[in-house]
């Protein structure tokens, strides 16, 4: 979180940053002795809370939410902390997803010396049991009178919405790749490549090119293990993997996705139709016909990633092989139990025999 500033050290890279993996509540161990500013805002107006989700651990069968919260004090307690607005986390079928948040919140109206505003990700996912499965971000603040008459709230009261499956929801072929081209233009952010899927390896891999370097991701949901390569430098982080998976959409199997429209033009081929979906400030398109990605876009900004010229696996087994460079690599960044998870998947695929 940088607006307003995060506790203790910030910094956004490598991805799985340690400044970003926080989980003691209530601030991820870090008090108010670690701040290294105050933020002054003025009690109920408007405030753009601005956050990066550094890493994605969604999770269909439960998924997780994102909230930002407030109280009042220098170390405040759990119980202390408000919630001012929740949204669900959403799929973006990648672990190192590096997604930016701009959140409006009203804060408070009420004056404090000492007060405490909370971004936290709460994952749901069992896979994240190291120390908990919810992530925390503080930034001390101040809040002064307004010098502006207040407006009144802007959001409504956080209501328990109840997501329908509906006959749309799909999921796409088992073994396939696709090209895609994501962009984010306010920040003249933009990258492109090749995505391969395989859920009977339960395997992918990701080439991806921006301003000039060449990255290649090697995600083994058995082993638990992904390989961040960065081509042009010839380095290579590892990281824990969460479980897999399938590439599906709504809310029969996301349960977080509510279908919107059947048959609408797939904005990367006029060739196609698509149907839409959305979850919170998300919106998903797949093809009718194979329900392969089409286009996952944001209201709230201009960010997209459009897919295309999708084919069908299988593929050969050095397609998801990593370089040697990253085979080298011995420390996992977050990594989680990697033997217990091959042995639920073997247990899971009956391949483990008990005499």
């Amino acid at each position: 979180m940088w607006q307003p500033m995060q506790r203790g050290n910030f910094t956004l890279n490598p991805p799985g940053s340690k400044d970003c993996y926080r989980k003691i509540a209530p601030c991820g161990g870090f008090n108010s002795s670690t701040s290294k500013q105050r933020t002054v805002l003025e009690a109920g107006t408007i405030y753009t809370v601005l956050f990066q989700q550094h890493l994605n651990h969604y999770y269909p069968p439960n998924p997780g939410k994102l909230d930002i919260s407030f109280a009042v004090g220098l170390d405040p307690d759990e119980k202390d902390f408000r919630i001012l607005i929740s949204f669900n986390d959403y799929n973006p079928m990648n672990h190192n997803t590096q997604t930016n948040f701009s959140i409006p919140i009203q804060l408070p109206n009420e004056l404090c010396d000492h007060c405490v505003l909370r971004v936290r990700y709460l994952t749901n996912n069992p896979d994240e049991e190291d120390r908990g499965r919810t992530f925390h971000q503080c930034s001390d603040i101040q809040l002064i009178k307004s010098s502006t008459n207040l407006v009144p709230s802007i959001f409504d009261k956080n209501l328990l919405v109840q997501h329908q499956n509906d006959p749309h929801d799909c999921c796409t072929p088992p073994s396939f790749q696709t090209y895609f081209l994501h962009q984010i233009p306010e920040i003249d952010y933009v990258s492109s490549g090749v995505i391969y899927y395989d859920q009977p390896s339960q395997q992918m891999r990701i080439v991806m090119m921006t301003t000039g370097v060449k990255y290649n991701m090697w995600m083994n949901f058995i082993s638990g293990l992904q390989y961040y390569e960065n081509v042009n430098e010839r380095t290579c982080i590892r990281f824990g993997l969460d479980l897999w998976n399938d590439w599906c959409y709504g809310n029969t199997f996301n349960q977080s996705e509510d279908f919107l429209a059947e048959n609408i033009s797939c904005s990367n081929n006029v060739l196609d139709f698509c149907n839409l979906w959305q979850n919170g400030d998300f919106l998903f398109k797949s093809t009718t016909i194979g329900c392969y990605p089409s286009t996952l876009s944001r209201l709230s900004s201009r960010e997209r990633t459009d897919y295309f010229n999708a084919k069908n696996g299988p593929f050969p087994p050095e397609i998801f092989q990593p370089d040697p460079i990253c085979l080298k690599e011995k420390i996992t960044q977050h990594g989680h139990n990697p033997s217990l998870k091959l042995w639920k998947h073997l247990f899971h695929e009956k391949k483990l025999r008990f005499e």
